[in-house]
């Protein structure tokens, strides 16, 4: 299943009282049936006390910790540290991937349909936030008939003759 059956999201903006139109302090949650996907988030309180990995995903069989700049560590079920990789943050090579497949056709490294599951995510976990609704998507479209207030976020109002054309 690559959509989720049911989305919720709850935060605020209680940092800055400012014009940003998402969350500074975020929990999000995907259910999948027998999966789900969590996110918690406090962009603005950084935490540095808690020494906790830039981003982390949490397995079956281990934790994955990406710590910055292109390093990460695996850890088993248990903590223990499997390995630890150090590299260095390069977004080049995904640019020239992808200027290449315009210009010359060379091959995505990634397909689009993966990036656009990774996006709806965020687009449906925002739209959760905005409405303060539960979401249940379509299973196989990923849009949104209800609630209403959800649905009218799903799309756009274009000026004519800028409408997308697919």
């Amino acid at each position: 299943m690559t959509t989720p059956s049911r989305v919720t999201c709850n935060g605020g903006r209680y940092h800055f009282s400012d014009d940003q139109e998402t969350p500074d302090t975020i929990n999000a949650t995907w259910h999948f049936g027998d999966r789900g996907i969590s996110f918690d988030g406090s962009s603005c309180l950084p935490r540095t006390h808690e020494h906790h990995a830039f981003v982390s995903f949490y397995g079956e069989k281990g934790v994955l910790a990406l710590t910055g700049g292109g390093s990460y560590k695996i850890f088993d079920p248990n903590g223990k540290e499997i390995s630890a990789v150090t590299g260095k943050l390069a977004d080049l090579p995904h640019f020239e991937n992808f200027t290449n497949a315009i210009r010359q056709g060379t091959p995505l490294n990634a397909e689009i349909e993966e990036g656009q599951k990774a996006t709806l995510l965020c687009h449906l976990g925002n739209i959760a936030w905005r409405t303060g609704a539960v979401l249940s998507p379509n299973p196989r479209s990923g849009q949104l008939a209800a609630p209403a207030d959800a649905a009218k976020l799903w799309s756009r109002e274009y000026r004519p003759g800028w409408e997308p054309k697919v």
